[in-house]
């Protein structure tokens, strides 16, 4: 009875999840146009289409194998970070896992926590053992939230003399740059067996499991906690560079510093936001920083959107596709 009751029960979780989810790409899609016919109002219309159509084709096939690394950049810290305790599984692979995750993350905003769980599910397809694979997990995650709090710590460094930048832009990223932080310090006194205890309480039972076991004496490697921070810092890097060159493709330079440090703030916007992907939210925050470091509103939306189509809408469906195969249970072990 109580197996049925809890059956009962989460089906209705999946069902409230399931509006929650339509209303936030709604509201994200609403927010969107929003942004982009207000950006249009302060520009003209005519220069913001004549932008988009004279984009030059080779920036855009150099951004194109930019966005394609940083999903070899996220599979190489894995495979790093698995060779370590004597598990290969091929790049591609991994690599086909990276976009996959990059899907859950999207879509499911949790400050990587989906994504990090379908990457444990992915690992266990490939026939990894749990405890390896939730040791590589955890190490790729604390390198992540330090790659995280190192990159927006440049960001504001870079903008601070900026005399147009106000509190409401510098406080939010001050805010996450201690989230940023605090999650690096759990993740760490728990790879060390300290504390959080409060693990037990948590509401998600997929997460709660995870996190039971113990993680391994690998989980504490300095060096790989290092190189794990080196592919997560490069995914930043590669994403910024993105959208530098896209400025470039719609005739606008930029200092690459500036914009770094722009994209940096529209990331946090889409990481405090409740939309799937910051839909709406991190396209205004980078048109809107892009035009305080001197990049006129025309080419800054039309930069961010063609930016947004190679990072977010593109991979929307193979990761849709990819998500559900790794969210099986058959085993994927390739040679």
């Amino acid at each position: 009875m109580e197996g049925r009751e809890g059956s009962i029960r989460s089906a209705t979780e999946m069902r409230r999840h399931s509006r929650w989810t339509w209303l936030s790409w709604m509201f994200g899609a609403a927010l969107l146009a929003t942004v982009a016919t207000v950006a249009t109002r302060f520009s003209e219309e005519r220069d913001f289409a004549r932008l988009l159509r004279s984009a030059q084709p080779g920036w855009l096939l150099m951004a194109a194998v930019l966005q394609l690394a940083t999903y070899v950049a996220e599979a190489g810290a894995w495979r790093v970070l698995l060779r370590a305790q004597d598990w290969h599984v091929p790049l591609r692979s991994l690599t086909g896992l990276s976009v996959a995750k990059l899907f859950l993350d999207q879509a499911i905003p949790s400050a990587g926590i989906s994504g990090a769980l379908l990457v444990v599910r992915g690992l266990e397809r490939r026939e990894v053992p749990r405890e390896t694979s939730l040791s590589a997990v955890l190490l790729d995650l604390r390198g992540y939230f330090a790659a995280y709090g190192a990159a927006l710590g440049a960001a504001l460094v870079v903008l601070w003399g900026l005399e147009d930048l106000t509190a409401w832009v510098l406080v939010p990223a001050a805010i996450l740059f201690l989230i940023a932080a605090a999650a690096f310090g759990l993740l760490e006194a728990w790879s060390r067996g300290h504390g959080l205890r409060w693990i037990t309480h948590l509401p998600l039972r997929s997460l709660r499991e995870q996190l039971a076991i113990a993680p391994s004496a690998t989980a504490r490697d300095w060096r790989l906690l290092a190189a794990a921070f080196g592919f997560e810092l490069a995914v930043f890097l590669l994403d910024a560079l993105t959208l530098w060159m896209m400025l470039l493709a719609v005739g606008t330079y930029a200092p690459l510093h500036r914009v770094f440090a722009s994209f940096m703030l529209a990331t946090v916007a889409r990481t405090l936001g409740v939309v799937p992907g910051g839909l709406g939210t991190f396209e205004a925050v980078s048109v809107a920083t892009l035009h305080l470091v001197g990049v006129p509103v025309a080419a800054g939306l039309a930069a961010t959107l063609l930016f947004r189509g190679y990072s977010f809408w593109l991979p929307m469906l193979p990761g849709f596709v990819l998500a559900r195969r790794e969210s099986r249970g058959e085993s994927a072990r390739e040679g």
